[in-house]
């Protein structure tokens, strides 16, 4: 049934490194037999969710993954890139239809996934726009996806909530559905706040309570609040999905 390959580690091996010295033509043109698997296991399709503006490379009802056994794909891991996560949709959507929360900044999209937020800003008239995933083949979905949407983003697959002295590099903060695990909260809100401090802009997109129950309402400040369409509140279970804006009151204290 639907999703039920991403749920466990898939059998065979697909292994890459990311080099951060190739543009984005460059490295899908090294990695092209990569290309070629993701090609073959999704669709490119900008149906069915919040952003038709944005054509992406999607495992669908129409790609043969949709209903996959373990032993039939060809993912070792599981291929969260091929979907659109619900909060990844309203922050995309958001940030096209305000542009100036984007343009002129330095942007970083965190835990970029499909990069379908990355792209937005990037379309949107950011000054410079990086996508970060600590996975190596999302890096490379990501790489497609911009490909496939004429933009030119930087992407990154260190490990950056590690790395405190990083914030620096960026005006804006841009991240979605980063919080399904509670632990996950413990990892990335310190380096969050941190960032608020020393003035980054940081904007969520998230559909759950488990987000909402690790933060101090006075933390936050719903920006808008999206209905999901009927196809893809079936599919992942989210009828709506919200946007804040993070840590406002350390902000506006200053």
């Amino acid at each position: 049934m639907l999703y039920s390959f991403i749920l466990i580690s898939l059998a065979v091996s697909i292994s890459f490194q990311q080099d951060p010295s190739l543009d984005t033509n460059a490295w899908l043109e090294k990695y092209d037999k990569y290309r070629k698997v993701i090609e073959e296991n999704t669709e490119i399709t900008n149906e069915d969710n919040l952003t038709p503006e944005i054509r992406l490379h999607l495992i669908t009802p129409k790609s043969r993954l949709w209903n996959a056994k373990t032993q039939d794909s060809p993912f070792k891991d599981s291929p969260f890139f091929a979907f659109y996560w619900a909060g990844g949709q309203g922050l995309t959507r958001y940030v096209l239809d305000h542009p100036e929360i984007v343009r002129g900044q330095r942007v970083l999209d965190l835990g970029s996934g499909c990069g379908a937020t990355a792209i937005a800003a990037a379309r949107c008239g950011a000054k410079s726009v990086t996508a970060n995933d600590i996975d190596p083949l999302t890096c490379y979905g990501i790489a497609m996806n911009a490909k496939l949407n004429d933009v030119n983003i930087n992407i990154r697959s260190d490990n950056l909530v590690h790395q405190n002295s990083s914030h620096k590099q960026w005006d804006t903060i841009l991240l979605a559905d980063m919080f399904y695990h509670p632990d996950d909260a413990n990892e990335y809100l310190p380096w969050l706040k941190l960032g608020c401090r020393l003035g980054v802009n940081v904007i969520i997109g998230d559909p759950g309570e488990i987000f909402r129950s690790r933060i101090k309402p006075k933390e936050l400040k719903q920006l808008k609040h999206y209905f999901m369409p009927d196809v893809m509140a079936e599919k992942q279970g989210h009828i709506t999905t919200e946007i804040w804006d993070f840590c406002h009151c350390l902000k506006t204290s200053q």
